[in-house]
């Protein structure tokens, strides 16, 4: 009786401890499976982390963007090698080549759900990133003072000072010749009562300022920056246009773009260029373009034809804003009409016409002399007084000289704060590609670099990572028989 009561107790407790071992076998395995899951995001967090860890240094220390070689100095286009250096470093997270991995999660495959190059959205990546780089760094007063400064060098009405030095220039060798041709016919004719004497002498001024603008746009045919600079100095930097990222076909990334595109972004993206890029006036040393702001404003084959372009803008605006100051002082005026109505007394009719051509010829000196501040360095005041004024009417040829420069001009504007209005009228997309096309040019000009493609850099990119484990302590229940996990997980990262 006490055997078979001893016998049923066993069967009994073996029954309780049995549920219980199950019970307690099956939390444990509750336990790990929610732990894996928590290992799983860790380690594909940890390896987006580290992955984009590897960003193109050159670019960050130059430029302040931060982007991802996808091609890792190779050739290579697109987000598989990215994928694989995910799936390693997870691996290495997880501690398989170690052999210690406690968590028994094993990495199996990385996916690129969607990601972002920095050529997407025709550039406005590059403005995106340029924006959050000036963010740190640049107040509201900032953003209102470029603003300003795009209003009012975009705000000056152009004038067409060539054409009116042209025009005037004309019409009075038109007079001249028509007044010879009198008096030759006086001479000539049988009337005893006409002579080559009955008509003036043509008046000559001591150094015609038609004939000084004459030389000036001489010399700007023949080589358009020797006007305003020593040619010496200017690089002579070339490129393949149709090779730049602004002309040719792109990659492009598989997510979503979205970019402000209000004035604050212009201003802070313009800050962030004048801050971080090479121009004339400021060379930062980087390989490349040396003008590159120019570039961002002309989209030239070289550094030459960038500054020109550049040269050319700053001519226009300064020509429109001393035509003005001449025709608004009474001083200044005064002058040109004097030397207008001299050479005009051929023919008094064309005094109006050769007026404005005098104007027209005095401003495109007086507008040369400021361009050679402003490369030099020095600032023009956007609207000049008479007080302001350097050249001379009566003298425009000395003012030839390409070592001849306007005077100084307390609290006058610089080269950079025009260049400001020369970008603001500029697109953001236009911008973003021509920054592209900058930042390229540099890199292509490094050994280390030399292979890498604005529109194989990625700053964004949405992860799965898939990993597979086995059962545990479920096994144990099962004779050593396993079930497998799968276990995804997704992440997202940008620069």
């Amino acid at each position: 009786m006490i055997g078979r009561l001893k016998a049923s107790l066993t069967v009994f407790v073996a029954l309780i401890l049995t549920a219980v071992m199950t019970l307690l076998f099956t939390m444990s395995e509750c336990i790990r499976l929610y732990e894996l899951n928590d290992f799983g995001q860790q380690f594909t967090d940890m390896a987006v982390e580290s992955a984009f860890s590897e960003y193109n240094p050159y670019l960050w220390s130059n430029y302040k963007i931060l982007a991802l070689d996808l091609g890792y100095g190779t050739d290579v286009t697109g987000p598989s090698i990215f994928q694989q250096k995910l799936l390693d470093y997870a691996k290495f997270n997880a501690d398989i080549e170690e052999g210690s991995n406690f968590a028994r999660l094993n990495p199996a495959g990385a996916t690129i759900n969607h990601y972002s190059l920095l050529t997407d959205g025709n550039g406005e990546a590059v403005v995106m990133l340029g924006v959050k780089a000036a963010k740190d760094d640049i107040a509201a007063q900032i953003i209102d003072g470029i603003q300003g400064h795009s209003d009012a060098i975009n705000g000056i009405e152009k004038v067409s000072v060539e054409s009116k030095a042209s025009e005037g220039a004309s019409a009075l060798e038109n007079a001249k010749r028509e007044l010879e041709e009198k008096k030759a016919n006086a001479d000539n004719d049988d009337d005893p009562n006409t002579s080559s004497a009955d008509y003036p002498e043509i008046e000559e001024v001591e150094d015609n300022p038609l004939d000084a603008f004459k030389v000036m746009k001489e010399a700007l045919s023949k080589g358009f920056l020797s006007t305003v600079v020593e040619t010496n100095a200017v690089s002579d930097k070339e490129w393949d246009k149709a090779a730049l990222p602004s002309k040719r076909s792109l990659n492009k990334g598989t997510a979503e773009l979205s970019n402000g595109s209000g004035i604050a972004d212009k201003a802070l993206f313009i800050d962030y260029v004048l801050a971080n890029y090479s121009r004339y006036d400021l060379d930062k040393k980087h390989d490349g373009m040396k003008y590159e702001v120019e570039h961002l404003i002309a989209g030239k084959e070289s550094d030459s034809q960038n500054l020109a372009a550049v040269v050319g803008e700053l001519l226009l605006i300064r020509e429109a804003a001393n035509y003005a100051t001449i025709c608004n002082s009474g001083v200044l005026l005064s002058q040109a009409r004097g030397v207008a109505a001299t050479l005009s007394s051929v023919n008094p009719a064309i005094e109006p016409v050769v007026e404005a051509a005098v104007i027209a010829a005095w401003a495109y000196i007086e507008s040369v002399l400021d361009v050679r501040l402003l490369l030099s360095g020095g600032t023009v005041s956007l609207k000049k007084s008479a007080d302001e004024w350097t050249s001379d009417v009566l003298h425009l040829s000395s003012f030839i000289n390409v070592n001849a420069k306007a005077k100084q001009c307390k609290g006058g504007i610089s080269y950079e704060k025009y260049l400001i209005g020369f970008l603001a009228i500029k697109s953001n997309k236009t911008l973003g590609m021509r920054a592209c096309d900058v930042m390229e040019t540099a890199l292509n000009s490094t050994e280390d670099y030399k292979n890498t493609k604005m529109d194989n850099l990625m700053f964004y990119a949405d992860v799965t990572m898939d990993y597979s484990a086995d059962e545990m302590f479920l096994s144990l229940l099962d004779g050593g028989k396993t079930q497998g996990y799968t276990i995804t997980k997704q992440s997202q990262m940008s620069y």
